[in-house]
């Protein structure tokens, strides 16, 4: 190989300082993006996070953590609400007080329960499910939670 001129050095040079200044802001704007829809993601995910947590917590917990944990879904899920409404986070909300009736029926706190069946047939109605009794909400429920389980 030979020398090379001055002009192809910098011309070399020229090429390697824009091709240097279009990958950096390339990397950075695909970086950015990365990191925007991963808190998204965050968003989106943590409420599965907690569901899981507070179902385990219902199916195999002494009662006092079980409510606990329904509690805690329960709220984080009405603060969603709050932020933007959803028909799913709706039907979520229906779902956990109904767990936490049914909790409350098996320690044998009947008003409590009552309580709870009425925010579940609330939050139901409102995602727009049919008018179902406290009875039928329960046993489905019930039914559902049994066939995760297997």
């Amino acid at each position: 190989m030979g020398k090379m001129t001055p002009a192809a050095k910098v011309t070399y040079f020229a090429a390697l300082l824009i091709g240097l200044s279009i990958g950096a802001i390339w990397g950075f704007r695909a970086t950015s993006v990365r990191i925007g829809r991963n808190g998204q993601f965050i968003y989106a995910a943590a409420p599965l996070v907690l569901d899981d947590f507070s179902y385990v917590q219902y199916r195999h917990a002494d009662t006092q953590h079980g409510i606990a944990a329904l509690q805690t879904y329960a709220a984080f899920l009405e603060e969603m609400e709050n932020q933007s409404r959803n028909k799913s986070q709706k039907y979520e909300l229906a779902s956990a007080y109904t767990r936490l009736a049914l909790l409350e029926d098996d320690a044998h706190h009947p008003d409590q329960s009552g309580a709870y069946m009425t925010k579940a047939w609330s939050w139901y109605t409102a995602a727009g499910g049919q008018a179902h009794s406290e009875a039928e909400l329960k046993a489905s429920r019930k039914a559902l939670d049994e066939r995760m389980d297997r």
